[in-house]
């Protein structure tokens, strides 16, 4: 968020809504692992990166 300050406003709001979509796909992964949603779906579903949603299956377990 640091970033958004030195940019114009177009820029800032562009960022803003990436910022907005990005947590709602970790947030959208999270529910659906606490479902038991295979990690395939989930990729095709978020569009988040195999990686990533295995980083979130670790979070998940050590809570």
């Amino acid at each position: 968020m640091k970033k958004i300050v030195s940019l114009g406003f177009d820029e800032a709001r562009a960022a803003c809504l990436a910022e907005g979509e990005a947590q709602e796909k970790f947030a959208t992964a999270k529910r659906m692992l606490a479902l038991g949603k295979s990690l395939q779906d989930i990729m095709l579903i978020t569009d988040l990166p195999m990686s990533k949603i295995q980083e979130l299956q670790t979070e998940i377990k050590s809570a």
